[in-house]
């Protein structure tokens, strides 16, 4: 009876010393974040109709908005709600600007990433500015939506039975990279079937409106439309419940 005691208790004691603690989860080992958020200052208004002659492309011009400013704060707060060092990071809008316009020229990219300079531009600068992680929120096409211009814009649609209804929308990716190592620890992608809302206009509509009037007449929900896609973005990271 003795050695059975012992021998239960020897055993008891072997797994409590081979239990391994789990894993830091991807929120607790994150802090020190870089944010930065890449959308133009322009907001597209689509237009594609029965043919090609019908369709239109046409911008209004956001630069006021803030928008850019916008969604990372919103990434910012949430963050730092949870005692995580966070910062928007600082970066020339003129490199950006270059760095987006000369990725969108590249052609035949069968390897590699087009935008390869920019995001180690930004790699470097979230270095420089003591960063451990970086979220970049940028714009990015989709292949369930070749009609829609990537980032945040307005889209309508008619055909010949159906004069369309205008939406805003949400067209974006998301990525958490690791500063030191490189790594993509996660990626996001937002696309009009998670984030939109309808205008109650027909394409005909807001045509007559022109893109200054409609961007002007929908402003609060697109800024609400870029905070929610925040929002989103971290709990689709696993960094907000």
């Amino acid at each position: 009876m003795m050695k059975y005691v012992v021998l239960t208790c020897a055993s008891a004691l072997l797994f409590a010393c081979t239990t391994t603690s789990k894993p830091e989860t991807r929120l607790q080992k994150l802090n020190d974040v870089g944010v930065v958020a890449l959308f133009d200052d322009t907001l597209p208004v689509k237009y594609v109709g029965t043919n090609k002659k019908t369709n239109k492309e046409m911008s209004a011009n956001i630069s006021t908005w803030s928008l850019n400013q916008s969604v990372a704060a919103e990434i910012q707060n949430s963050l730092k709600d949870k005692n995580k060092k966070v910062f928007e990071l600082n970066v020339d809008p003129v490199v950006i600007k270059t760095g987006k316009e000369t990725g969108a020229q590249l052609k035949d990219i069968y390897l590699g990433n087009r935008y390869q300079a920019l995001q180690e531009y930004l790699g470097t600068e979230a270095e420089k500015q003591g960063a451990k992680y970086l979220f970049v929120i940028h714009p990015a096409t989709h292949e369930s939506y070749t009609n829609y211009r990537a980032g945040f814009g307005f889209f309508c649609q008619s055909t010949t039975n159906v004069k369309g209804d205008l939406q805003g929308y949400t067209l974006l990716r998301a990525q958490l990279w690791n500063v030191k190592t490189k790594e993509l620890e996660a990626t996001v992608n937002i696309t009009p079937e998670d984030l939109a809302f309808k205008t109650g206009k027909t394409c005909a509509e807001a045509l007559k409106l022109g893109p200054e009037k409609v961007a002007t007449l929908y402003k609060e929900q697109m800024m609400d439309l870029a905070k929610k896609s925040a929002d989103l973005v971290l709990i689709r990271t696993g960094l907000q419940n």
